[in-house]
């Protein structure tokens, strides 16, 4: 899978989409207003309490956008294509894909990149933007080097476990219930991590890292303390992605590799 391949299977997705504007700009804006909807109750639960765990609104608005912000660009390459491995895999529509001279993993996550997304892009950039303003952060170059490292590295976190939900398919062939416990996970770092008790925030950060998704990248550059990372620990946050993202593949490859078919 090649570069030049891959935009051309974006390219010919747009084209698809496209010949459906109406239904795809309707998408777009539900789920601007589902969104904002989010952010109006955080900010009117901040309202009434001032601080959470001594964040701010705008601390947190920077807290939730990252976390929203990474979900959209991990998830546009692995979620509805993980989901759909389910019906793939008891349908046996999977066998197609095997047979094609690509890397398969490749091939489904580039040939169904959802260009839906563009919405959680655009109220989560827009938000994130707003909180950096508002909280007059003047970052260094390589705190803005951090932040974008940390960016994709959130992404890769998210997309690194839905591929793991992706390759139980091959062996459980049953696994949409697993998306339902990532999200719930997930709603966890939507908050500061201070928040919720010792186990919560040990399993959130050694055990399933989602903390790194927002919730260290946020407190390093609020310079704000964490019970669990020293601040050295915190330059090693960009690394937690890409770790995540390889071991997701990686067992992607090995289930697929023992996959037998949907056999009958």
């Amino acid at each position: 899978m090649t570069f030049k391949l891959f935009g051309k299977l974006v390219f010919l997705l747009t084209k698809e989409r496209m010949e459906y504007r109406g239904d795809f700009l309707l998408a777009v804006i539900a789920q601007i207003i589902n969104y904002t909807g989010d952010y109006i109750i955080i900010w009117l639960f901040l309202r009434k309490f001032d601080t959470l765990a001594g964040w701010s609104w705008p601390e947190i608005a920077l807290l939730y956008s990252l976390g929203l912000f990474t979900y959209a660009i991990g998830a546009s390459f692995s979620f509805v294509q993980m989901r759909e491995l389910e019906s793939q895999v008891k349908n046996g529509t999977f066998d197609s894909i095997l047979i094609k001279p690509v890397n398969p993993y490749l091939y489904i996550v580039c040939r169904g990149f959802n260009l839906g997304y563009l919405a959680h892009v655009a109220i989560s950039g827009s938000v994130l933007l707003w909180a950096l303003f508002k909280l007059n952060l003047s970052l260094s170059w390589v705190e803005v080097v951090y932040l974008i490292l940390c960016i994709i590295g959130g992404a890769m976190i998210q997309a690194g476990f839905m591929s793991v939900i992706g390759a139980v398919s091959f062996v459980w062939v049953k696994t949409n219930f697993l998306f339902t416990l990532f999200f719930k996970f997930k709603e966890f770092v939507s908050y500061p991590l201070p928040v919720f008790g010792t186990f919560i925030q040990v399993l959130l950060t050694f055990v399933i890292p989602f903390a790194f998704i927002n919730f260290y990248p946020a407190a390093f550059l609020l310079t704000k303390e964490t019970a669990l990372l020293s601040s050295w620990t915190m330059w090693i946050v960009p690394i937690v992605g890409p770790i995540c993202y390889f071991l997701g593949y990686r067992i992607w490859m090995a289930s697929v590799n023992r996959y037998q078919g949907a056999g009958g």
